[in-house]
């Protein structure tokens, strides 16, 4: 009787030592999975941060064709469509990830782009989506910056 007692009080032992131990692991999976989802949204934070650094830089360009007075309409044409380009290579991910920010970006962007298609665009209205769209991008800037 004595024997039995003992086994039974050592395999609640051994069963409650296993039991603790999977607890750890499952907490340290979980806590390694927040820090794979924290690199994650990390990446896509840099990546996105780098995409719009690129937009902001074609807008500087189309800003100053815009204010040289460029009449080369091909030329705007062109930057339009770097534009474009360059919007389309994160846009998915600014949609996916930030749904507010790529409404607000696109309310002025869009217009922007179907403006330097034309074959006379307006400078002048050109020169307004610019700076709206540049101050957004700005502002989505600093948002990244922060994660």
């Amino acid at each position: 009787m004595k024997k039995l007692l003992s086994f039974l009080s050592i395999l609640v032992f051994v069963m409650m030592a296993a039991a603790c131990s999977t607890n750890g692991e499952n907490e340290q999976q979980q806590n390694s999975n927040n820090k794979e989802a924290n690199n994650t949204d990390g990446q896509i934070a840099d990546e996105l941060l780098h995409g719009s650094d690129e937009v902001v830089a074609v807008l500087d360009e189309l800003q100053a064709n815009l204010e040289n007075k460029a009449e080369n309409s091909e030329l705007i044409q062109k930057t339009g469509k770097d534009l474009e380009e360059n919007w389309d290579e994160m846009e998915k991910k600014v949609e996916e990830n930030f749904p507010e920010d790529y409404e607000s970006i696109e309310e002025s962007l869009y217009p922007l782009i179907s403006e330097s298609q034309k074959d006379q665009a307006d400078s002048v209205k050109m020169q307004e989506l610019v700076t709206e769209t540049k101050e957004k991008l700005e502002s989505f800037k600093e948002k990244l910056a922060e994660k």
